[in-house]
């Protein structure tokens, strides 16, 4: 499994899984998903969530860690309870194994979490045997996050010893305020236990600073993030040469409870910022705020991709047109994703390989 230039950790929820599969196969060719498992909705069993993947980005490897941020209600089902097993510490690897082995693109992270160092080198050994390619996720986001086992650097120095590049390493940070915060605790791992690791071996760094809230939000607004920053300070700190860039497609973490209904606006992304246009006042309407972000000076309007063209057709009105907060989700995931797939390199539309075609929310 090549790892692309691109890391995008994605939960299984109907608005990344739209954007994603909206995107022209040139796009999924550049970039690696690394894919949080939870059930599909109220769906059973858990199968049914990776089936639900594989049709939005069919016939191509991608990594598969436990959706550690889901959270069960009180209505149980064999989706839930399996999901239960797998996010316990310690997991059910066996229960793991089970579920993974009919899916030969999803390249297991190694869960970790109170597991001894000998269950991962089990771990390792069942990937290898299933012609897997396997990934040591570190979750550091605060207060959810498992953290480093201690045993790690000692992983580290085995797999290093075999020079092997048959894994690969992501630093998660989850979300953050401010992801240039996190380049020196990245750096420090990097030049510290993974010091000896091969060249050839891909390290992201994932974070997620999309706004937790929108209420300050008020016309037009641009919002800057820094993961660009980030992974450019990471590789001038450390040298390894493949520093890979991570974020969440600009969805964050599941949250808890449940919020007011949201007032309408759109999200555009640029390059290294999201545009927002809603009111803060009043409540604006999708056609109202599209046409803000079309009229806008960010607004690149050539793409050639289902997102853009989304957002443009609401503008004019049209009947395909946005009309609800989760189809807009999906154009923003679809518009991000592919921009950071291309970044800085964005194809002419007759580049890419097929047409978007709009589905039913």
């Amino acid at each position: 499994m090549d790892v692309q230039e691109y890391l995008v950790t994605l939960g299984i929820r109907p608005a990344e899984l739209s954007g994603l599969k909206e995107l022209p196969g040139t796009t999924k060719d550049r970039l690696t998903p690394l894919v949080l498992l939870a059930p599909w909705l109220a769906t059973s069993p858990l199968s049914r969530a990776l089936d639900k993947f594989e049709e939005s980005y069919p016939s191509r490897p991608y990594f598969i860690d436990v959706d550690t941020y889901y959270q069960m209600n009180d209505k149980p089902n064999d989706a839930k309870k399996l999901w239960a097993q797998l996010a316990k510490r310690p997991a059910d690897i066996d229960a793991w194994w089970e579920l993974l082995s009919a899916y030969p693109n999803a390249n297991p992270c190694l869960l970790t979490a109170e597991l001894p160092i000998e269950s991962a080198r089990e771990q390792i050994t069942w990937a290898r045997e299933h012609n897997r390619t396997f990934c040591l996720r570190m979750n550091l986001a605060e207060g959810r996050g498992s953290g480093i086992p201690q045993w790690m650097p000692e992983l580290v120095r085995e797999l290093a010893g075999e020079g092997v590049n048959d894994y690969a390493v992501v630093f998660e940070f989850g979300w953050v305020q401010q992801p240039l915060n996190v380049a020196a605790r990245a750096s420090g791992y990097i030049t510290g236990f993974l010091r000896e690791v091969p060249a050839t071996i891909p390290i992201a760094i994932s974070c997620t600073s999309f706004p937790t809230s929108f209420t300050e939000f008020d016309g037009t607004d641009a919002i800057r993030f820094a993961n660009r920053d980030l992974i450019a300070q990471v590789q001038r700190n450390t040298n390894h040469p493949k520093i890979i860039y991570g974020d969440w497609g600009t969805t964050k973490p599941r949250s808890y409870g449940h919020a007011s209904q949201p007032k309408k606006r759109i999200d555009y992304p640029a390059d290294t910022s999201w545009i927002i246009a809603r009111d803060k006042d009043e409540e604006v309407s999708f056609r109202d705020a599209a046409q803000r972000i079309v009229n806008s000076d960010v607004w690149s309007g050539d793409l050639g991709i289902w997102g853009e063209q989304l957002i443009e057709g609401t503008a004019a009105g049209q009947a395909f047109a946005i009309d609800t907060m989760p189809k807009m989700y999906a154009a923003r995931i679809n518009i991000h994703l592919h921009r950071q797939a291309f970044y800085e390199s964005l194809p002419p539309p007759e580049a890419l390989d097929d047409l978007w075609s709009d589905d039913d929310f």
